[in-house]
């Protein structure tokens, strides 16, 4: 039922000289290898333990014990920064203390401000305020919510709403920006592509409180989800997650978990560790897993980056359209000579072209989904379906606690 491209090998062009802005688009295959996680340590040997090496030692040690174990492997004559990173890692909470600390840049000042009497304005170049646009001319509305994640962290959204909208942008931005700086753009996404946009803040950007972190990336984006979902009642199937930059991890972690429509990636990493130094694989002790979670994201996910990117290199998006699902992922767009901010800025008809052709292609294939599906969801029920996700919010996914939120509150 689902459409079966012809032109799988085009993804792949970006090793002997990527295809730019051309081409429909199509729902193509993609190789299951890339991002698997692997607990081995980066070089440890593949000669199996001896046997019965851990049958005395207590459960709770074991975990420790196979850890070192491939962190002493590791020393041995492999790539020494990878060593390095491996060892630090069995220090509890070590690694991702200094990621978080090395990871996130939110702009100083923010880009937008929002007074005591809940006025919001943004900020401009020369730190004067600018009262939030009233967009109603143009036909959208804007809301400026407040929500409470599960971490306990206050955080910001604004949500563009129009009145002939059947689809939603959730969208997560890059680093060094946030929603004020953000805002033109994401006005031009809901004009442009005639959808809603929800875009949140994250923890300790803009006027959102807390500190950034990978773990607050992710209660940010669900409580955004849960906001769609709950107080706006937005069907799930309508939601699609859009991840520039750093925006592809809560982006990734959230359709890898739950039920969305779709997914656009956008500048994505394939992991953290990968973004600092070439690893051809995701290591146990990796941040930002990408690549190897997105193995289990169950909607349409569409790559866009650029060939000339040396934040993200070019390779991250290859790795990350590779690591799809087959059936899920979508012709992949490799802008040739594109960097890593420029894409919507040096190609701005083409970017606003490929998402308004993802879009449509999104309705079509869901059409085919349900056609396809009609006879296999009958004893589906709300703890989840074959193709391996779980409803978010309820307590129901069995690595998630219930979520309790405060009801919320618009300006």
């Amino acid at each position: 039922g689902v459409p079966v491209p012809t032109r799988r090998s085009a993804a792949r062009e970006g090793r002997r000289g990527p295809r730019c802005e051309g081409g429909a688009g199509g729902w193509t295959g993609g190789s299951h290898q890339s991002g698997e996680v692997t607990s081995r340590a980066p070089c440890a040997r593949a000669d199996p333990p001896s046997r019965g090496s851990c049958a005395k030692r207590p459960r709770s040690l074991r975990g420790a014990g196979l850890r070192m174990t491939s962190a002493l492997n590791a020393v041995s004559g492999c790539d020494g920064f990878i060593c390095c990173i491996g060892c630090l890692s069995l220090v509890p909470g070590l690694v991702r203390r200094v990621v978080n600390q090395v990871a996130f840049f939110p702009p100083r000042p923010p880009g937008y401000h929002v007074t005591e009497e809940k006025q919001v304005f943004l900020v401009e170049a020369d730190y004067g305020l600018t009262p939030l646009p009233d967009l109603t001319s143009e036909g959208i509305a804007v809301d400026t919510v407040r929500m409470w994640t599960r971490r306990g962290n206050v955080i910001l959204g604004f949500h563009f709403r129009r009145a002939d909208s059947t689809k939603t942008l959730l969208f997560s931005h890059g680093n060094s920006t946030d929603i004020g700086i953000m805002f033109h753009h994401l006005r031009d996404l809901c004009t442009k592509l005639q959808v809603d946009v929800f875009a949140y803040e994250y923890s300790g950007y803009g006027e959102s409180s807390g500190v950034p972190s990978e773990a607050d990336l992710y209660s940010d984006v669900e409580a955004a989800y849960h906001y769609l979902t709950h107080d706006c009642s937005v069907p799930d199937d309508q939601i699609v997650c859009y991840g520039q930059s750093i925006g592809s991890v809560p982006s990734i972690d959230l359709a890898s978990r739950t039920s969305v429509g779709g997914l656009v990636l956008h500048s994505a990493m394939k992991s953290g560790l990968g973004v600092i130094h070439d690893v051809k694989t995701t290591y146990w002790f990796d941040v930002f897993q990408n690549a190897a979670r997105i193995r289990r994201v169950s909607a349409p996910v569409f790559v866009i980056h650029g060939t000339h990117d040396t934040e993200i290199p070019f390779e991250h998006g290859l790795t990350l359209y590779e690591a799809c699902p087959r059936e899920m992922a979508y012709d992949p767009w490799w802008v040739k000579e594109a960097g890593h901010n420029d894409i919507e800025i040096n190609h701005r008809a083409m970017y606003f072209e490929h998402l308004a052709r993802f879009l449509k292609a999104l309705d079509a294939h869901e059409r085919n989904w349900r056609k396809n599906s009609e006879n296999d969801n009958e004893n589906e029920n709300e703890q989840g379906s074959e193709n391996g996700w779980q409803p978010l919010l309820g307590g129901a996914a069995s690595h998630n606690p219930t979520y309790n939120y405060e009801p919320m509150n618009h300006y």
